[in-house]
């Protein structure tokens, strides 16, 4: 508060007074302001004169403030830089990391259209010509494998396992092209073996028959398709497919094959393959049995032909109408043939039809008086028969006997008319392979007439042997087993073929693995090693939980090297500004030599990963404070500072009287300095040896080729005051704001040396203020081209700069000064000790008897601060409530620092939006009333000028819909309210909650934003 005005007397209260007092002292003149005279000029004169004394008099309080303030040492805060991060690309191709020392100058384009803003590097940073190629997250518990893909329109929640798509799938996938060559219905049995530990077995068709654990499927036209049965015996496991569906030949991993796969359910790893009962194998046999669900008899071949011909597996003649030597009859069947050493069962109707070659002619009888029997004997026909047949197969090379003896070659001799069943049986050979036969490939048997029985009578009835319902089955002894031809498994996005293992027999695997490590953790992989360092990554945060240091996650880092039996993960020393990615900022680390590129998620990339030890991230439940919202990943950036750095600048000589000299800078507001005093001719060796010893950095000496002093320089120490500077103390005074250097008078800090016209040097950082807050993508120039850099940006905008303290926010602080010396103790106390600590504050509230969820704690001290710079001002929160605590905290009674229990919050926005409905009088009026009720409640709501005062709304400071009728009741032409009605949303952590008005008023930390308004006019 300012001091009281003494007399609050206008001109027109002088005026006023005067006219009463003019007829007691002049009643001979008449005082007219309507017809003025000369008197009437000298009256107004004596009124403004007169009203000059009293605003003289008004400022003595101000005065006497201002004097009492300055005994105190009270001055104006000086102005501090804008910060931000600037990312350097260097061009494609570059062969080897370019170094951006500290103090690179860059510029930035003002948004004001003035002058360009420079900047410059607060560290070093090596430019690593790597690119972040890949991010993921992985939990072990959860069993789940998610990428991110960040961006400030799209941030990704980290740690946050519930959400996205999960790409982890534990898959076995095994092949065979022969046994698998399954259309019609089928079991395929599986044996499963554990050489090792072959009790383990009995368990294992259990596991893996449990259909709320797995699925078995098999790939189809249409895509994986389940078996319809899958059980169990032992460590066998039988896969029942009861549609007629073929299996597909498929491409996995490169590998074309008829696939099976057994995918596990999500969450079933800890169910099927348990650290305490793993799920291992080194063999696995397979078999596939013909399965007659439809009860047709067996399968019906693919194929069919009598030489050249096709013929219908309904009903054919197999070797024709009229059959003779060396005739062919063709079986094909794909699935059927491919059961190596397998029980074929071939069934069919076989009977005979006669037919001739020529028609029968009918016999000429010569009839006679008297004729004897014989002359009506008919001639003898004779019948023609398939005698033998030789039954063959295709072995690659030639076609081979089929059965090693004469089984099955007089089958097709003389069958009956009305027709036998016949049934053959064989095994199926194991060299059998495919071959063409008119054009088609496949598995074929054939059948070739060998031998016709009564093949050159003449005009025999042939009995061609007809075959109906031909029918195929396959099985196999329950003892058999192959091997499979293919065995991959799929864990961890890796796909790994295991065919060698489970064909040797030897080793064993797991066909179910689980992620490496027991906590969730944060891959980041490069498509080069980023060897060397300093290199930064900066992590953009958005929605950053309130976290106390006691509660900060605990983060390792690690990258991935190559150890003495393969990849393997070394901790990486890191220097993290994150404390865990509660907070923007960069991740700092030397990127090691041993580096190695490892295949993860399917890429082939040099990793590093974040490992949450503690699971503080994956344990957070609903309630809890919020996982950060990460917007980007910035590789190659490195912090920049809004500053000029001038150096060896010989300041301005002022003479303010005969013995006080003053020296002025000449760029002004300086940020931070170098004071050096040329002490040339007053030092000696011993003096000088003696500076030396305290600090070796404090002079700067040249010497001539004899080792004699022609110069030196000694640096100065700042002080806020000579109060307590001894005569022979190198101190100095600097006021920032303005650039004036005093030194001290001999008495109270040692005298100015006079050695010529440039008796003093100073380095120094000039700086813009508010200025430098500005927007992303505008910091784009090197003052000076580095080898190598293409381009640099900043990927957010630039805050925290401020400009100095104005004098009235200086004087409102001063007597607070006073009030609390410097001590938190009363929550006003706390207050005014923020602005102190960073006075960019707008708004600032102290909530004692809260911790930082709002949640009532004892001892607990919670700020909420709103800064100055609006949605700009929110990336570097975190600097400014760091700052602010760190202030706070060496102010507060021990038993609050020491305990971390100062915390400084963001308000909760609550954003207020208006639907009303209003009438006016005029048709021309409903535009321009509409437009105008918009702006005033634009205005109105808005939390730095807003509110009535145009001051802004307080945090906590309540609110009510009455206001705004009268507040739109104001807008000229309304003629009234028709309807209002009031939403409030709370905003927080980026998440938006509709409350009511009374759950909003509860709101102690909140602060009134502007929303969404509607507003409808209609006509009275």
């Amino acid at each position: 508060m300012l001091p009281p005005r003494i007399d609050e007397r206008t001109l027109q209260d002088l005026v006023t007074r005067m006219k009463e007092m003019v007829p007691y002292y002049t009643p001979e003149w008449r005082f007219s302001p309507s017809d003025p005279d000369a008197g009437a000029a000298l009256f107004y004169m004596f009124a403004e004169m007169y009203l000059q004394n009293v605003e003289r008099l008004n400022r003595v309080p101000m005065k006497n403030l201002i004097a009492f303030l300055n005994l105190t040492g009270l001055a104006q805060l000086p102005a501090s830089p804008a910060t931000g991060y600037v990312t350097f690309t260097v061009s494609e191709g570059t062969p080897h990391p370019v170094l951006i020392p500290p103090g690179t100058a860059l510029l930035a384009e003002a948004s004001d259209g003035g002058d360009a803003i420079p900047f410059e590097t607060a560290a070093p940073l090596l430019v690593t010509p790597a690119r972040l190629a890949e991010t993921w997250l992985t939990s072990t518990e959860h069993d789940r494998i998610l990428r991110l893909a960040p961006s400030p329109e799209n941030p990704a929640l980290l740690y946050d396992f519930a959400q996205g798509e999960n790409l982890q799938s534990h898959c076995l996938y095994l092949g065979h092209r022969d046994l698998f060559t399954a259309t019609q219905p089928a079991v395929i049995e599986l044996d499963f073996y554990h050489s090792a530990a072959r009790y383990l077995e009995k368990s294992y068709g259990e596991k893996l028959a449990d259909p709320t654990a797995l699925e078995w499927a098999y790939y189809g036209p249409q895509g994986w398709e389940p078996f319809d049965v899958v059980s169990a015996k032992g460590n066998r496991l039988l896969l029942t497919k009861n549609k007629v569906r073929e299996i597909v030949l498929h491409e996995l991993q490169g590998i074309e094959n008829r696939w099976i796969r057994c995918m596990l359910k999500p969450n079933m790893l800890e169910q099927v393959a348990s650290a305490q009962q793993p799920l291992l194998i080194d063999a696995l046999h397979v078999k596939t049995n013909y399965l007659d669900a439809n009860r047709e008899g067996g399968i019906a071949p693919e194929l069919l032909f009598f030489n050249d011909i096709q013929v219908d597996p309904a009903g054919c003649y197999p070797f024709g109408e009229h059959f003779a030597p060396f005739a062919l009859f063709y079986v094909g069947s794909q699935e059927v043939f491919t059961k190596r050493d397998s029980v074929i069962t071939m069934t069919f109707r076989l009977k005979a039809v006669p037919h001739r070659l020529l028609p029968e002619e009918e016999q000429k009888i010569e009839w006679k008086m008297v004729m004897k029997e014989t002359d009506f004997d008919k001639p003898k026909v004779h019948e023609t028969s398939v005698l033998h047949v030789i039954w063959e197969y295709w072995n690659g090379n030639s076609w081979v006997r089929l059965f090693h003896n004469q089984e099955y070659e007089e089958i097709f001799y003389r069958p009956s008319d009305a027709g036998v069943d016949k049934v053959m049986q064989f095994t199926c050979p194991s060299d059998m392979a495919d071959t063409m036969v008119s054009g088609h490939q496949a598995r074929w048997i054939r059948a070739r007439v060998l031998q016709v029985e009564n093949l050159y009578s003449n005009n025999p009835v042939y009995l061609s042997p007809k075959m109906e319902n031909l029918r195929l089955q396959y099985s196999y002894f329950p003892d058999a087993g192959f091997p499979v031809e293919r065995c991959l498994t799929e864990n961890n996005m890796e796909v790994l073929d295991r065919t060698a293992q489970v064909l040797q027999g030897q080793t064993l695997f797991a066909p179910f693995a689980g992620l490496e490590g027991t906590d969730p953790a944060f891959y980041m992989g490069f498509d080069q090693a980023p060897r060397k360092g300093p290199i930064q990554m900066y992590f953009s945060m958005i929605g950053m939980p309130v976290t106390a240091s006691s509660e900060l996650p605990l983060i390792e880092w690690e990258y991935l090297r190559q150890g003495p039996s393969g990849p393997e993960w070394t901790p990486l020393k890191t220097i993290d500004e994150t404390l865990g990615f509660t907070r923007s900022g960069t991740v700092q680390f030397a990127g090691p030599s041993d580096f190695v590129k490892s295949g993860r998620f399917t890429r082939e990339l040099y990793w590093i990963r974040a490992i949450n030890r503690d699971g503080q991230f994956e344990r957070k439940k609903q309630g809890d404070s919020p996982r950060p919202h990460l917007a980007g990943i910035h590789l190659n950036t490195a912090k920049v500072i809004q500053q000029e750095s001038i150096r060896r600048e010989v300041p301005k000589k002022v003479h303010v009287s005969d013995t006080e000299v003053h020296f002025h800078l000449e760029s002004p507001p300086v940020f931070s300095e170098e004071v050096w005093v040329d002490e040339t001719g007053h030092l000696n060796e011993l003096d000088l040896n003696a500076l030396l010893e305290q600090d070796a950095t404090a002079t700067e000496v040249i010497r001539d080729s004899g080792g004699n002093i022609l110069q030196l320089w000694v640096r100065y120490a700042a002080v806020g005051h000579f109060d307590q500077s001894e005569p022979l103390d190198r101190h100095y005074l600097l006021d920032r704001s303005s650039g004036v250097l005093r030194f001290g008078d001999g008495v109270h800090g040692k005298a100015l040396p006079s050695n010529g016209p440039e008796p003093v040097m100073v380095h120094y950082k000039k700086i813009a203020g508010k200025r430098g807050n500005v927007e992303a993508g505008r910091i784009t120039q090197l003052q000076q081209s580095i080898a190598f850099v293409q381009e640099v940006f900043n990927p957010e905008p630039a805050g925290g700069g401020s400009n100095i303290e104005p004098l009235r926010a200086t004087l409102q602080r001063g007597p607070q000064t006073v009030r609390h010396r410097d001590r938190a103790i009363t929550a006003q106390d706390y207050e005014w000790l923020a602005r102190q600590a960073y006075h960019d504050i707008a708004k600032v509230k102290c909530l004692p008897g809260y911790n930082a969820k709002m949640e009532r704690e004892n001892g607990c001290i919670t700020l909420a601060v709103l800064g100055s710079g609006g949605e700009n001002g929110r990336p570097f929160f975190p600097q400014l409530k760091r700052k602010v605590e760190e202030y706070l905290a060496e102010r507060s009674a021990n038993t609050i620092a020491m305990s971390s229990r100062v915390t400084v919050i963001e308000p909760v926005y609550l954003e207020i939006s208006i639907f009303a409905q209003l009438a006016v009088t005029s048709m021309d009026q409903i535009v321009p009333a509409e437009l105008t009720a918009v702006q005033k409640l634009n205005g109105f709501l808005d939390p730095y000028t807003g509110n009535y005062d145009g001051k802004g709304w307080e945090i906590g400071q309540q609110i009510h819909s009455s206001v705004f009728y009268g507040l739109l009741k104001a807008v000229p032409g309304v003629n009234h309210v028709k309807k209002l009605s009031l939403t409030v949303h709370k905003v927080e952590d980026r998440t938006r909650t509709e409350l009511t008005l009374e759950e909003a008023i509860r709101i102690q930390h909140g602060i009134v934003m502007n929303g969404k308004h509607q507003i409808e006019v209609d006509l009275l």
